[in-house]
């Protein structure tokens, strides 16, 4: 089957439609469209010379990399048939990439790139080591929200956290328990990270984060982990660079436009550790939930800051007490 993404036309063997789903043979996930739309908006606003598309499968993102972005990119994947497709999918889009069939951990042992995406099935546990070594910027995925959140105990051997949060909160614990990983892995290696923007979409989380050399850098890595009410270690720092996203222009070509200007909008609010999920602080002061937008209103015109997020629909982030949000329910209800 031919499809389209951006800027490019892709042969897939296999499109899967729905979620992440069974891996079958080299495949092309219509789900990961908004995934690799964010890949782009991030190099679009970076100056990259070098990039590596580690776990390529048809090697849409990599080729997107190239002709949308500019970026000389190597387009790896250890499957035969995988690279079978790239090269056909290279040659169709008439672009120039270096395609490579090899395990990526070897592959990054022995390059370095200023920018690499990691984009597994499952988590992205096996790569980071090397990944950290290998890069100055990281994208990286992980569809094993269920473990990140801690809803079961892989979590434990897994990212080496604890975790027992409460479903409102389980995403952005996610991200934080994911952020939190990488971050002592970096510092092993006298290494510390600086998150970039960090997004939960449907079935996965993405991170992506710069990284910093020195022991003054991690040790500053390692000031923002810790634990807590529902676990740790994590990351309890920002999950975004503000200046960053205040400087982001999203290519008219995207795909998924839109919704990343309403996720620009979730994230420039992002700037607290958690959330309050209203309905729980409603249903403990025994009050009918009022509407956000007025809770968030009044909270400003008393002085504090508070924002929606991405993380729930009923979620507000503010600078405020737990106490005075309630107390704000409560004179709303």
């Amino acid at each position: 089957m031919i499809v389209e993404e951006g800027k490019v036309r892709i042969f897939a063997p296999y499109v899967n439609l729905k979620g992440p789903g069974k891996v079958e043979g080299v495949f092309y996930n219509r789900e990961m469209v908004i995934n690799r739309d964010s890949t782009i908006i991030l190099l679009h606003n970076l100056k990259v010379k070098s990039a590596l598309d580690g776990l390529a499968a048809t090697g849409v993102r990599g080729i997107r990399m190239i002709k949308e972005c500019n970026i000389p990119t190597t387009i790896n994947d250890k499957n035969p048939k995988a690279v079978e497709v790239i090269k056909k999918n290279v040659e169709m889009n008439d672009i120039e990439a270096n395609i490579t069939q090899r395990d990526v951990n070897a592959l990054m042992a022995e390059e370095k790139f200023e920018y690499i995406d990691i984009d597994p099935f499952g988590s992205p546990v096996p790569f980071i080591d090397m990944a950290l070594k290998s890069g100055k910027i990281l994208g990286i995925t992980a569809t094993d929200t269920a473990t990140l959140g801690g809803r079961n105990k892989r979590v434990e051997r897994r990212y080496l956290a604890t975790i027992s949060s409460p479903s409102p909160y389980v995403h952005e614990i996610g991200i934080r328990v994911l952020l939190g990983y990488i971050g002592r892995m970096a510092v092993r290696f006298d290494l510390g990270i600086k998150p970039i923007f960090s997004m939960w979409h449907g079935h996965f989380y993405r991170v992506y984060l710069r990284i910093e050399k020195g022991t003054s850098k991690a040790k500053k890595t390692l000031k923002s982990i810790g634990f807590c009410q529902y676990g740790g270690p994590l990351w309890i720092g920002d999950i975004h660079d503000f200046t960053f996203l205040n400087s982001i222009k999203i290519p008219e070509w995207i795909p998924n436009k839109r919704k990343f200007e309403k996720y620009m909008e979730l994230w420039q609010g992002e700037r607290f550790f958690l959330f309050y999920h209203i309905p729980t602080i409603a249903s403990q002061l025994n009050i009918s939930t009022p509407p956000l937008k007025r809770i968030i209103e009044r909270l400003k015109e008393v002085g504090y800051e508070a924002y929606r997020t991405q993380f729930s629909p009923q979620g507000i982030k503010t600078n405020a007490s737990r106490e005075e949000v309630k107390r704000i329910l409560s004179s709303l209800g």
